[in-house]
Order: C-alpha cells, then structure tokens, then sequence
C-alpha cells in the first residue's frame, strides 16, 4: 500500500489542539497525507459499569462505520480509559492488518500518576502510540528492538523509552521514512 493516508477520529471529547498537533507531528513523520474526521464518535456504548472502562473492541468495532477507503487508515483518540478482555487496561488497540485503531490520552497522562500536568510529554506519548497502533494496521507485531516505535508498552514508562520512529524493516514494511522524526525535529519543532 504505497499511496495511503492516515484520518484521525476524535473518540468522545479530545481537545482541539490535541489533534491538531497530532496530525502535524504525524503528517512530518510519515510523510504521508493525514488529516482529522468532521465527526466525533461517542463513548457511552463501549462502557463497563463492571470495569468502569471503556471497551477498545467496541470502539474499533464503531471506528469501522462508515468502512474507509481501502487506501485509508483510521486512528481514534480519545481520554477514556480503555481495556480489552484479558488486559486490565490498555494504551490503545488495533486490528492487525486492518483498518482502525484507537490510541488513548488517559494512562498516558503525568495527573494519572499524581504528578504536574505535562502538555508536551502527553504530545510524545500519544504520537509514539498512535504510530505504533498504526503499525499494528499493517500487520506489524511487537518489534523486538527497544527503541522501535513498535515495541510493547504496557506503561506510558515503556513508551518514553521508545523513539518516535520505526525501524528500518518497519518502516519499510509501512513505506515510511525511516528518518521521519529526523525532519520533524529538523523543522524546528519539538514535540
């Protein structure tokens, strides 16, 4: 899938300049189009009064509504906090060679550990997880290097570890450029 681009969906309320930045980091370091969706999709379906979570099946199962273009990628972000059923909470979740994913603010937050509100940590978190949920929609598993955008995150301290950038093979795999994060901090932006 040479020509493809990535369109963002807010999940319940995000905050504007959330996504904004995210498309713009996004669109530097993929060099692809990206752009984000008119609509926002609602969270109350995918709740848990048992859990008080929201479930990611559900809400990847909404993302497919209307079904995208073949060429297009769909990412939700959203502030709940999610889960799966065998995972007690989860960063975000995607179909494994398929069309949507779902990356989520909540966990990745510094408030939800007790610490200071960290606006630009939060901007390099969800950029890092979203690009590894996109991955995952092109059929990418767990990258077994530590520093690939594609290895496993159980923690938002895992995903500080991890560049924002895939690895050689998995940005190959994408067609990406590997260097992508290189022209974003290049530009004179810091995420």
């Amino acid at each position: 899938m040479p020509n493809w681009g990535l369109e963002l969906v807010s999940v319940g309320a995000v905050a504007p300049v959330l996504l904004r930045k995210l498309r713009d980091d996004l669109a530097v370091c993929l060099a692809h189009p990206v752009w984000i969706a008119e609509r926002e999709e609602p969270v109350t379906e995918a709740f848990s009064r048992d859990r008080r979570q929201y479930s990611a099946d559900i809400l990847l199962a909404a993302l497919l509504q209307p079904e995208p273009d073949e060429w297009v990628k769909r990412l939700g972000v959203t502030e709940v906090d999610l889960f799966l059923p065998v995972f007690a909470h989860v960063l975000g979740s995607a179909q494994l060679n398929g069309a949507v994913g779902i990356a989520s603010t909540h966990r990745l937050r510094p408030e939800f550990s007790g610490e200071p509100s960290a606006p630009e940590v939060v901007r390099l978190r969800i950029l890092k997880e979203v690009l590894h949920e996109l991955g995952h929609t092109f059929g990418l598993v767990h990258c077994g290097l530590s520093w690939c955008v594609m290895s496993a995150s159980l923690l938002p301290e895992h995903v500080d570890l991890k560049d924002p950038s895939y690895c050689r093979s998995c940005a190959e795999t994408m067609g990406v450029p590997r260097d992508g994060i290189l022209s974003f901090f290049l530009k004179g932006d810091t995420p």
